[in-house]
């Protein structure tokens, strides 16, 4: 059996190295992303514990409160102690363009490690800060104290790598006085202590006054490691973004071995009637699906692991040199999801393979064509999948936020249970819009109206395959449509949020703990440039212009009114506006770029479909070019039935797409719900196009099959 299953591989090779591709690309967007995030992870680790570099001894503050600032000088006194350093991080704000302090901009201000030659006002800023704000060593930064209206300028001592803590606002490392300065409540959250050279750090420590809990550097290092990982955050979104591909790919893999094991019917009807039992055949092909999957899964390994590769490469910038971690973990559970995807997709057209007797299989045509569309069960399965997919989508849009949220969660799975549904139902549903298609298409071919009708009822004659191939697209378009019509709903509706907060143009907040100066809003109120004026609350002036008096005029007289109040800004819900749609539309495009690994697998399918399809109607295309079909026709006839094909998942999965995020939208309080119908027309053309060019090969290799030579073939 074994001499059997090695030369089944060898005789389909190039059919199963199609399948293996789609597995490679599967595997490996996951190995791609659990080395990505085990190399993110690893680096941020590493910069965490360099935090307690030089670090004999940390006296650690209590779980709620700050070490006295005394413990400092006092520790710093005691016998074998060198250095002592109180270590605390504060949150400050930074001062806008306009000299005024902003309440939704902030800076951290970090101490600096022990050892550190840092000292007076002079801080360090991060690399990336510096750039974006175009600082260098002798500038100024302009922050302030939470709460407070003092503006303090800090001079910039010199640029410095952003620490494993750093995120998009500025860092600024800074001796232990600057630090005490904007400290509230004051204290430390740790003191470092280096040791002399010689001294017993047991000893220290048990000489230690006050009761503190005293650590090693290398228990420090240890829990600001244990409390700094967050690859969890960048992991299970990109997974659950790559579980789509992996579910496109089972489909994908699925319909190719049915096709494979049907063109091979009288092969293993010969097998079983030479001895091999059902089981032995079974194994076989099982076996087959094991291989696929094991070379897939390797080569999609290597595939993620260059990916991950190119990603840290990109990303250099932001984390700094990002060392390659390709743990034994990620590999193993790549292989593994390689393996169960291959295996558990062709495991049910093994099984059906087995189930026919020998003498009806020696008799079957071997062209893979199944009329079935779904049995009762399957039927009944897939309507109570939809309806109650389709209760849940109506409570949770009817629940909106009343629930804590509850409404989209119940949207979710309503979704998932529907579209299970729908794709249970596939056979039953898109034969009916393949023929409504198929008629449309007809009507506009023209001279080609006769390949229309014929690529029509090609595509219907086996429902299930055609069911199989489109729901691989049909899962992309959905999710596409799904999440387009998401992010337009959202920001079609940043303008009703931002208004609804506050209905205005401007808005003139105050960063200080103090309630807006009644003589500020006068003088605001009284500005000719200014509109309507509304007080919302003691830290908000919503602000409207004048009729006829432009934004820049409007906004420069708001500052004019409130000169020598650094605490009051004033904003401009334009440009929040803008800003939010500019984060938007980056969250957008790393999505879709990331689904449309879904679209090139579908593609994969839906070309190896038509390969094979040609293949097993050999004598079909014989006939029909023995009756006057031209090459071109040919052509023309492969293109027409992938176009359809095409169509259906567009048509189908963007009507799919539209109701889920109808529900989704509907669920958020504050969202209403827009289409946006430009970008779904252009997702399906995309869509159709990716059939229509899948069919290129396979319809190239069915114009050059000679009819003579084609209905010789069995």
């Amino acid at each position: 059996m074994r001499d059997v299953i090695l030369a089944g591989l060898r005789a389909h090779l190039l059919r199963l190295g199609l399948t293996a591709l789609v597995v490679v690309l599967s595997v490996g967007f996951t190995a791609g992303t659990l080395v990505l995030t085990d190399s993110l992870d690893a680096a941020s680790r590493e910069r965490v514990a360099a935090d307690a570099e030089g670090v004999d001894l940390a006296v650690m503050a209590p779980d709620e409160g700050y070490l006295d600032a005394s413990v400092a000088a006092t520790v710093a006194d005691m016998e074998g102690v060198a250095v002592a350093a109180p270590r605390r991080e504060v949150t400050v704000h930074t001062v806008d363009g306009d000299g005024r302090i902003d309440p939704f901009s902030a800076a951290r201000v970090v101490a600096a490690p022990v050892g550190s030659d840092l000292d007076g006002d002079g801080v360090l800023v991060d690399r990336r800060s510096a750039e974006r704000l175009d600082l260098q060593a002798g500038d100024e930064i302009s922050v302030a104290a939470q709460g407070s209206t003092d503006v303090v300028e800090l001079p910039v001592a010199g640029i410095a790598e952003p620490t494993a803590e750093a995120g998009d606002d500025p860092e600024l490392t800074a001796g232990w006085g600057v630090v005490q300065r904007f400290a509230d409540p004051p204290g430390a959250s740790r003191v470092d202590l280096r040791l002399d050279a010689g001294a017993d750090a047991d000893a220290v420590r048990a000489a230690m006054p006050g009761g503190h809990e005293v650590i090693t550097g290398g228990e420090l290092a240890q829990r600001l490691v244990d409390g700094s990982s967050s690859r969890e955050a960048l992991r299970v979104p990109l997974l659950m973004l790559g579980a789509v591909s992996l579910i496109v790919a089972a489909f994908v893999i699925a319909n190719t071995f049915r096709i494979l094991i049907a063109q091979r019917t009288r092969e293993l009807a010969l097998l079983r009637t030479v001895g091999a039992t059902r089981r032995q055949v079974l194994l076989g092909l099982l076996s087959e699906s094991v291989a696929v999957g094991l070379a897939g899964g390797i080569a999609g390994v290597g595939l993620g692991a260059l990916s991950a590769w190119g990603m840290g490469a990109l990303l250099d910038d932001r984390t700094g040199p990002l060392p390659l971690v390709v743990s034994s973990t990620a590999v193993g559970w790549s292989l593994v999801v390689g393996v169960l995807v291959t295996v558990g997709a062709a495991v049910p057209p093994a099984r059906a393979a087995t189930r026919v007797s020998p003498l009806a299989a020696l008799q079957a045509v071997p062209d893979g064509a199944d009329s079935r569309a779904v049995g009762r069960a399957r039927f009944a399965v897939g309507l109570l999948a939809m309806g109650a997919g389709a209760l849940l989508l109506v409570a949770g849009a009817a629940a909106g936020t009343t629930g804590g949220g509850m409404g989209l969660v119940a949207v979710v799975f309503g979704a998932a249970v529907c579209f299970l549904g729908l794709l249970v139902l596939g056979p039953r549903v898109v034969p009916p819009v393949v023929r409504v298609l198929g008629a449309g298409v007809s009507r506009l071919a023209g001279a080609s109206r006769s390949s229309a009708e014929l690529a029509t009822a090609n595509a219907v004659r086996n429902p299930r395959r055609v069911a199989a191939t489109t729901a691989a697209l049909l899962i992309g378009v959905t999710t596409v449509a799904g999440f387009v019509t998401v992010a337009e709903s959202s920001r079609s509706s940043v303008s009703v949020v931002v208004d609804g907060q506050v209905p205005a143009d401007f808005a003139v907040r105050t960063a200080a703990d103090a309630p807006i100066a009644q003589a500020v809003v006068r003088a605001v109120t009284e500005l000719p440039e200014i509109g309507r004026v509304v007080v919302d609350g003691d830290d908000v002036l919503a602000v409207n212009a004048a009729d006829g008096v432009d934004g820049d005029t409007a906004r420069a007289a708001l500052l004019a009114a409130t000169e020598g109040h650094p605490e009051l800004s004033v904003q401009s819900f334009v440009e929040r506006r803008a800003e939010f749609e500019r984060n938007l539309d980056e969250a957008v495009n790393v999505v879709l770029a990331v689904l449309a690994l879904a679209l090139v697998i579908a593609f994969i399918g839906i070309a190896n479909t038509l390969s094979l399809s040609v293949h097993e109607r050999t004598r079909e295309i014989g006939l029909l070019r023995a009756l006057g079909l031209t090459r071109r026709q040919t052509r023309v006839l492969l293109g027409f039935e992938a176009a359809l094909m095409g169509a259906v998942a567009a048509v189908v999965g963007t009507a799919a797409g539209v109701l889920f995020a109808w529900a989704a939208v509907v669920s958020v309080e504050e969202l209403e719900f827009v289409v946006p119908w430009g970008v779904l027309a252009i997702s399906a053309v995309v869509a159709t196009g990716l059939g229509v060019v899948a069919s290129l090969v396979p319809g190239q290799r069915a114009a050059r099959t000679s009819p003579v030579v084609a209905l010789a073939t069995e």
